[in-house]
Parts: structure tokens; C-alpha cells; sequence
């Protein structure tokens, strides 16, 4: 991998001991550390975040450490970092964009995994076999874009039982990979030009829904996405959230999302699914509290 330059990209928000974490992972876990830069965005933490992280870090020549002056969310705050990339590691061909609460295993080889994606000429993303939470779900590892009615199914429990989006199967080609529409925002690989080329994420979106508008701005370009099936990594995503103003507070950052998403993307069929998400809110409200009750209750009687 002695020609290809890989850059980690790490959005921090407040939880800095993740992301110390996730860098001590790094530096332990993968294959060839001389070969690659951690660049760190803080993406204006109201704690000490920036500063901790600074002084910590400082020991590493090979980590960058920059602060957002503002938070407007995941695909702003990834873009600050693809933006200074650009900036200042021009000859840069690969940045992987990862979540601090992602873990990967002893001696990982992701020279491997970039190898496949310089390979591929029509190959923009890549990313190895994602765990949450030390588990394989085949729903969480890649999905497909949604379109037509898809959100107001995928909106309540019930219903996305029936989404289309979920793949039933994975065709595996000879280099161990699979192409598909979508992948996690947690963890993946990507050549930064194409990404350039599509003007990386869009910033219309705080939270959620980000990775399918850039694997369709990607896909309009002639560009693809895939699993590497010859890696894994961790997302250790277990927290659980029993505070029901926050569950409620994501679930309307993720409608808010999904409305613009259906607006832009969606064609024709946004005249028909935001009213469906709209006048459905009360239903989903009405959901989560349900949901929210049980946990509390399957919580308290597990002690």
C-alpha cells in the first residue's frame, strides 16, 4: 500500500473518551500505522472536548485534532473534515469516515479492503462486514435506497416488517465483495474525489439519512458501493436510551430527515408519502411511548 494514503476522519461530539478509545484502537488494531493520519473534527462539543482531546492526543505525530465553530449535525460536521482534507492533504486518495464508538478487531487489514477499491474503477464506498454490537444482523450490514412508499413503511414497527429495503441475499463476486446501495455511516472507505464529486454529504440533514442520499448522489454519477466479506468491525452501539423526550427528540430529527430526503429524491411520489408522514405523526408519537413503556418495564424487572 506503499502509494495510497488513507486518512481517518472521526466526528467527536462531547463523548471524547470514545473517541480516545477509537483511537487507541486504531493505532493497535491496524495493519501498517505508519501508513496512514487520523484527522479528529470536533463538532463543536459544549464540554472541554477539543481540548482534552488536544492535550491527549498530542503524543501521536500522526493525529489532527480541529474544532467546528458550529454543530449542524453529522453530514456538516463530516464535510468540515473532507473540506480541510482537501485543503491541506491534497494528494490524499482515501479517507474512511468512522463513528468514535467503532471498534476493530486485532491486526485488521484494511490494505486489503483498499486494494479492492482501487481495483474498481466504478467503486466509490467500501466497507467491511458491520457487527452492532458484536453481532451479525443482516439488515444493519447494507440496505437498499428507499424509493416510492418505502418510508412510510419503514416509519412504524409493524410495517417494516414488509420493507422492501432490507437485501434477502448477498451475491458474493470472485474479490470477496458484494455490491449494494447503501452502507452504514458508522464505518466505510471511500475514494475522496468521487466523493468530492457529488459534493460529499448533503448538509440539508442533521441526523439520519445521510448515508442514502450520498449513495444516490453516487449512484447517479455511475458510482457503487460494496461490502469487503473478508472484514468486520465493531460498532459498539449498545447504550440504550430510556429517556423518553430523547427518544422522541430522535425520532423527529429522523422524520425531519426522512420529509427532506422525500422532498428532493423521492420525484412524484413526495406528493403522496410526506402528507402519509405528516398526518401519521400522532400515530408515532402515540408508538414510541408504548415502546418506551415496555422497555422501562422489561428494565425494571430485570434487576
Amino acid at each position: 500500500m506503499d502509494e495510497l494514503r488513507l486518512i481517518f476522519l472521526i466526528l467527536n461530539y462531547v463523548r471524547y473518551d470514545l473517541t480516545i478509545g477509537a483511537v487507541e484502537n486504531i493505532q493497535k488494531s491496524i495493519v501498517k500505522p505508519e501508513e496512514y493520519e487520523i484527522l479528529i473534527v470536533d463538532n463543536a462539543s459544549p464540554n472541554d472536548s477539543y481540548n482534552i482531546l488536544k492535550e491527549h492526543l498530542k503524543k501521536f505525530d500522526n493525529i489532527i485534532v480541529i474544532r467546528n465553530s458550529q454543530n449542524l449535525g453529522y453530514a456538516s460536521g463530516n464535510n468540515f473534515g473532507f473540506k480541510y482534507i482537501e485543503r491541506n492533504f491534497p494528494t490524499t486518495k482515501y479517507v474512511a469516515v468512522m463513528n468514535p464508538d467503532v471498534r476493530f478487531f486485532p491486526n485488521t487489514d484494511l490494505e486489503r479492503t483498499i486494494q479492492k477499491l482501487e481495483n474498481d474503477s466504478k467503486l466509490s464506498i467500501i466497507t467491511p462486514i458491520h457487527l452492532l454490537n458484536k453481532t451479525f444482523r443482516q439488515t444493519s450490514i447494507a440496505w437498499k435506497i428507499p424509493k416510492q412508499l418505502d418510508d412510510f413503511v419503514l416509519n412504524f414497527w409493524l410495517t417494516s416488517k414488509f420493507s422492501r429495503v432490507a437485501y434477502k441475499e448477498f451475491k458474493i463476486e470472485d474479490n470477496k465483495i458484494s455490491y449494494v446501495d447503501v452502507v452504514p455511516g458508522s464505518f466505510f472507505i471511500a475514494k475522496i474525489n468521487t466523493l468530492k464529486e457529488v459534493g460529499y454529504f448533503d448538509e440539508k440533514t442533521f441526523l439520519y439519512v445521510e448515508e442514502r442520499i450520498l449513495a444516490l448522489k453516487l449512484s447517479m454519477k455511475g458510482y457503487k458501493c460494496a461490502i469487503d466479506f473478508e472484514n468486520m468491525f465493531i460498532h459498539d452501539h449498545s447504550e440504550k436510551i430510556f429517556n423518553l423526550t430523547a427518544e422522541i427528540k430522535n425520532y423527529n430529527l429522523l422524520l425531519k430527515s426522512r420529509i427532506y430526503y422525500n422532498a428532493q429524491y423521492n420525484g412524484k411520489w413526495k406528493y403522496t408519502i410526506i402528507p402519509l408522514l405528516i398526518a401519521t405523526y400522532p400515530l408515532k408519537l402515540l408508538e414510541i411511548v408504548v415502546k418506551h413503556m415496555i422497555k422501562h418495564l422489561i428494565k425494571k424487572y430485570a434487576r
